[in-house]
């Protein structure tokens, strides 16, 4: 999209910040807190994001690099830069281009696109409205046969890998939905109707209110409502069962949400073709480590055996090459698209993709790296000043 085309209010927006405030603007407060916000104090979700200003990354100059290539290859897929689009739930909640648009955006940008367990949209649209590599979330559920079917479907729809997040094994305290009533079912207060009424363009947007595109033939059971599906689906499964769904999945596998360096090796152990480095963006367990710290120990303990991808935190193309130079081999996020999704739609999650794709390839001309390769520890260094 030439910048001419870009929405004029979306010309405005210079980066991740500025698409944040946009959707504030954009999004009844409930809606924009369950997306922007955390639980308990919020310590770890501020963490994650001023965790990069410890490092430094340190410019190489004369070095004649004036093209680069940026592109890497994760969970068997060649992207062209190093960050995919990760997954996030209710999209559609968002804006109507929802989980399609976010996909179409991260192919146009040159990079993959992982569909949450809480798609609202059936993965089959996703599949036949889009063209690009495609990561199937698979949420741990009590039952197995629930977990069979929904790995058959990845692969009957040909998703490139299978990504399945661990993080969640009981309900986090996220006070901000506690205090507006977002939830599942939603039970709304009388300060979140007023906010819904308020934003009369996106609450008209909502008709008819999306639904969730993998689990709602489960909910035609009389005995199945969203309560059923929350209890199914927040469940503390074991490495045994991690094993189990490894051995149902022929391609890449990666296991995300973890923070402790022994359950990475754990997660090697059962299968894993590659880890993820989160901490759910701190909407789970607060005062964990932000993610940053954690992945030189990660690296260092199975960086030779299997993927290490990082995620929490991400907003800027520094962040993104501090990740690169410390041993990741990609980093995912899903924060900042979906403040480009409320502020733009598909149009906004571009934005945002080609901002930060823009940030990477410029910054590694300074860092003098033709390539991702060349964007090692040399090129990082922990602050020593206090910021």
């Amino acid at each position: 999209m030439t910048e001419q085309k870009i929405p004029r209010k979306l010309r405005k927006c210079h980066n991740i910040a500025d698409l944040r405030k946009l959707a504030k603007k954009s999004l009844p407060f409930p809606i924009f807190d369950h997306v922007d916000g955390g639980c308990d104090d919020e310590v770890t979700l501020s963490d994650n994001t001023e965790v990069f200003g410890n490092y430094s990354l340190i410019p190489r100059y004369c070095s004649g690099v004036e093209n680069v290539d940026a592109s890497t290859t994760v969970l068997g897929s060649k992207i062209e830069w190093p960050y995919f689009a990760g997954p996030a739930g209710g999209l559609k909640y968002l804006h109507r281009d929802g989980e399609i648009g976010v996909a179409r955006a991260a192919h146009k940008s040159g990079t993959a696109f992982a569909m949450s367990g809480w798609t609202t949209t059936k993965p089959e649209d996703v599949v036949a409205a889009t063209h690009g590599p495609r990561f199937f979330q698979l949420q741990p559920c009590r039952s197995r046969e629930v977990m069979a079917e929904m790995i058959q479907l990845a692969k009957d729809e040909g998703f490139n890998a299978l990504i399945i997040t661990v993080d969640n094994p009981i309900h986090g305290n996220r006070e901000r939905d506690a205090r507006s009533g977002f939830g599942v079912p939603a039970n709304f207060t009388a300060k979140a109707m007023l906010s819904i009424i308020c934003k009369p363009r996106w609450a008209l947007s909502m008709l008819p209110m999306p639904g969730f595109g993998l689990y709602d033939k489960w909910l035609t059971d009389p005995d199945r409502d969203m309560t059923w599906l929350a209890h199914q689906l927040i469940t503390n499964i074991t490495w045994e069962d991690i094993a189990w769904i490894r051995s149902q999945w022929e391609g890449p596998f990666a296991v995300k949400g973890l923070v402790n360096v022994e359950d990475a090796r754990e997660a090697v152990d059962a299968g894993a073709s590659a880890v993820i480095l989160s901490n759910q963006g701190a909407r789970h367990f607060d005062t964990a480590p932000a993610a940053l710290e954690m992945l030189p120990e990660f690296v260092d303990a199975i960086g030779d055996r299997a993927e290490v991808i990082f995620d929490s935190g991400i907003r800027r193309g520094t962040d993104i090459l501090k990740a690169m130079a410390l041993g990741a081999t990609a980093v995912t996020g899903a924060r900042l698209y979906c403040y480009g999704l409320a502020a733009g739609g598909q149009a906004g999650v571009e934005r945002a993709l080609n901002l930060l794709r823009a940030e990477v390839e410029r910054d590694m001309v300074f860092l003098g790296a033709r390539t991702l390769a060349e964007v090692t520890p040399n090129s990082i260094r922990k602050r020593t000043m206090p910021i």
